[in-house]
């Protein structure tokens, strides 16, 4: 008996071509009604970026003295959270501005520059804020400051190590003024014909050198006192020369394909329907 090998057809060509057919017949009929609600949404995109307000981004960069990163960053969470809540006035109090500077304010953002989990972390960290109007920028800087030093507990901790310092300070200046006095005995005995100076001569030198440490000392801690505050600024607000948003070309794309989704569901649509008008009474 002979085996018949039955030929097999590949339909693929066929089916891509009717499938180009489908798809040119498909923009043929509702082509134009695409580029027309292309066309809208790019003219709603360019609307939507006449009406919208700059906003303008800036970044403080702090180093908190007196509270760890961790704390620091709480604190200005606290801030973001209320901000969200639209609880100004309480903010408002806390920066010790007006109400109407912190309206025109959209969000505060903060990120530590070195992320530790020590105790003693004194890190660097950056505020960013996003604004409506960049003429705020240094009111609202003055007020995050104040803010940061004038809590209770801050400021007893300020004025714990001022008075820490100045004390320290203090009593490297006896001990300086003592081996001062010290010293000039010791050069007026040296001064005496009898005296042969050798042992004075290193007891001058070693003084001198005590003197020196307690001098560097001294400087550095009266250089700690000048600048001692619970917060240090690294790098103060800046005014932008542009608004950061919105950006003309995000909004013409977002129209634009706002514009081909809506369309494409339009047309669809009416495509649908225009196939099932053609179907028969029957079924």
């Amino acid at each position: 008996m002979k085996q018949v090998k039955l030929a097999h057809t590949s339909t693929d060509e066929l089916d891509i071509s009717a499938l180009f057919q489908q798809a040119f017949s498909f923009f043929s009929l509702y082509g134009k009604l695409l580029l027309v609600v292309a066309l809208v949404g790019l003219l709603a995109g360019f609307v939507r970026f006449s009406i919208t307000p700059n906003l303008y981004t800036s970044s403080l960069v702090l180093q908190p003295t007196i509270l760890t990163g961790p704390e620091q960053m709480a604190l200005i969470n606290n801030w973001c959270t209320l901000l969200q809540k639209k609880e100004r006035r309480i903010l408002a109090k806390q920066f010790n501005v007006e109400v109407s500077l912190l309206r025109k304010i959209q969000s505060i953002e903060t990120e530590e520059l070195q992320k530790s989990y020590s105790s003693n972390n004194f890190t660097a960290f950056t505020l960013t804020v996003l604004v409506t109007d960049t003429a705020i920028l240094q009111p609202l800087q003055k007020g995050m400051i104040y803010s940061l030093e004038n809590s209770e507990y801050i400021k007893d901790k300020l004025l714990a190590r001022r008075n820490i310092l100045r004390s320290m300070i203090q009593t490297v200046q006896q001990e300086i003024n003592r081996l001062n006095t010290l010293q000039g005995v010791i050069e007026t005995g040296l001064q005496q014909p009898n005296n042969t100076g050798s042992r004075f001569m290193l007891d001058v030198s070693g003084i001198s050198a005590q003197k020196a440490v307690l001098q560097e000392k001294k400087l550095n801690w009266e250089e700690e006192l000048s600048f001692k505050s619970a917060v240090h600024v690294l790098q103060n607000f800046y005014t932008p020369s542009r608004p950061t948003y919105p950006v003309l070309l995000k909004q013409l794309a977002l129209g634009l394909c706002g514009g081909l989704f809506l369309g494409g569901i339009i047309s669809f649509y009416l495509h649908i329907r225009r196939k099932t008008n053609r179907l028969p009474a029957s079924l």
